[in-house]
């Protein structure tokens, strides 16, 4: 059985969030969905507009998730070889923090597949935050 892990924030969940979570479940045959805890989303990207409890309750209710779980550090290899898996997935973006390239770094040093799913084009929860703003 193979086993994948992929952390996100998951805030104003849109169709690029399914299409991620649906190509990473395409990968293994059993899906982590890691949600970012509060804390990390105020430190490294800002305040969520909903919190992690609700982002957790919406993630658990799709049908391609398995197991849902708040993460509450930033060492994405760690998790994802606490819960046996063999794949780190991540969206495209994926790699602009410290964090983020240690997880690269510790996945290609131990053997852990990372895979890089692409974006949905057209939408993304920084342009939903934008688009209500200017209304």
């Amino acid at each position: 059985m193979r086993k994948v892990y992929i952390p996100g924030v998951w805030d104003l969940f849109h169709i690029g969030h399914l299409n991620v979570i649906r190509e990473a479940k395409k990968l293994g045959d059993f899906l982590f969905v890691g949600v970012c805890s509060d804390e990390i989303c105020i430190r490294t990207k800002g305040l969520p507009a909903i919190k992690e409890e609700w982002r957790l309750e919406v993630i658990e209710s799709i049908k391609y998730v398995d197991c849902g779980i708040i993460y509450r550090d930033m060492d994405y290899y760690q998790t994802a070889k606490k819960l046996g898996a063999d794949i780190l997935a991540v969206g495209e973006d994926f790699g602009y923090l410290p964090e983020h390239r240690k997880a690269i770094d510790l996945c290609i040093e131990n053997g852990m597949d990372l895979v890089k799913i692409p974006r949905y084009s057209g939408i993304s929860s920084t342009l939903i935050k934008e688009s209500i703003k200017q209304i």
